[in-house]
């Protein structure tokens, strides 16, 4: 099953988890951004694919990279702090995963993993990969850790996890302005496929979506709702 959209009990508890975790200043930036977001807003997604069959970086001596568990919930929403124990439980599956890298018991940095899809709310639909490959979404590194090439990192062990899954490739999409996660995904070894633009205004979305035969047509797939 697909990494689904939340309820409404989620979307509290997400709330409440972030609070803990990263501050009230934080959730209010973030409420101020998504209503100005309604109104007016748009960016450009870079999607990258990446064949998994690479070395895997390796790894500081106090470092450890992981599949996380239904244990790891509490660790989750205190050091990455999307989620609450419950909602993060709620969304690992057989098709949905979630990579760690962990120092002293501590999580630095998350990133998730579906081969099935993941609903995206900027696009207000699934993001879908192709068969035999994997999209890589939601990745997170604590601010405390950054600067110390913990992205690609992951990226480059997920690649290698792919691999063993018999999964040829790896997708992700990252927005054009965030110049740190594009030299990290480039580090990793990514390569751009394609461009994907989405517009809002007044609650209404376009999203450009490849058409047969275009460039990436192929690749990531939106499924829009």
């Amino acid at each position: 099953m697909p990494d689904d959209r939340i309820g409404t009990l989620h979307v509290a508890e997400r709330v409440w988890a972030r609070i803990r975790s990263r501050g009230l200043g934080e959730v209010g930036r973030l409420m101020s951004g998504r209503l100005k977001e309604a109104v007016e807003s748009g960016d450009t997604l870079v999607v990258f694919s990446l064949a998994t069959q690479v070395e895997p970086s390796a790894a500081g001596e106090d470092l450890l990279f992981r599949s996380a568990t239904l244990d790891d919930g509490d660790l989750y929403a205190r050091d990455i702090g999307t989620e609450s124990n419950r909602s993060f439980r709620g969304r690992l599956s057989p098709t949905t995963s979630c990579f760690v890298v962990e120092s002293e018991g501590r999580l630095l940095h998350a990133t998730w993993v579906t081969t099935s899809g993941a609903w995206t709310r900027e696009l207000q639909g699934y993001v879908r990969p192709p068969q035999g490959s994997a999209y890589v979404y939601e990745s997170f590194t604590h601010p405390d850790a950054r600067g110390q090439g913990l992205y690609p990192f992951a990226l480059r062990r997920i690649a290698s996890h792919a691999a063993e899954r018999d999964l040829d490739n790896l997708w992700v999409a990252i927005e054009a302005g965030n110049h740190s996660s594009l030299r990290a995904v480039a580090k990793a070894g990514f390569r751009p496929v394609f461009r994907l633009e989405y517009r809002r205004r007044w609650g209404r979305l376009t999203v450009g979506i490849p058409t047969p035969g275009e460039p990436g047509s192929a690749g990531l797939q939106i499924e829009r709702s």
